[in-house]
Order: C-alpha cells, then sequence, then structure tokens
C-alpha cells in the first residue's frame, strides 16, 4: 500500500499525477479513503486550507496488485 500525499491544493500535483500513475503501472488500483477526510477528488481526497485552519493536504491511497504468473 502507498500513501501519496502533498501540502498543495494543485490538482497538476495531486489528481492529475495520480490519473497518470494509473494509466502507466499496470495492476495498480487506487483505495477507498474514509468519506470523514476531505473532499472527495477524481483521484484521491483534497483538504482545503480554509476548512479546518490548517494547510491544504492532498493525499490518495493506492495499492499495486501482483501480475498473475504466466505460463
Amino acid at each position: 500500500v502507498l500513501l501519496y500525499a502533498t501540502c498543495s491544493v494543485l490538482p497538476q500535483e495531486n489528481s492529475d499525477n495520480i490519473a497518470a500513475f494509473l494509466q502507466r503501472t499496470p495492476g495498480a488500483r487506487e483505495l477507498d479513503i474514509a468519506g470523514a477526510f476531505g473532499l472527495k477528488q477524481a483521484h484521491g481526497r483534497q483538504l482545503l486550507p480554509q476548512a479546518d485552519g490548517h494547510d491544504g493536504f492532498y493525499y490518495a491511497k493506492l495499492i499495486k496488485i501482483a501480475a498473475a504468473p504466466r505460463g
């Protein structure tokens, strides 16, 4: 399991990176994160600075499933 996290609110550093990673990484899948944590994005969840008096944060939870053996 990989937790990708940034202290950014920019889609280019967040959900866009996850979308590109998932597209080029066979077997990689996004895992759900509980709805109590931030706002749902196309990929991952975003915490906005104004919401809770902290900086903006983004995170996505990923897993890579092992490929089935050939043969």
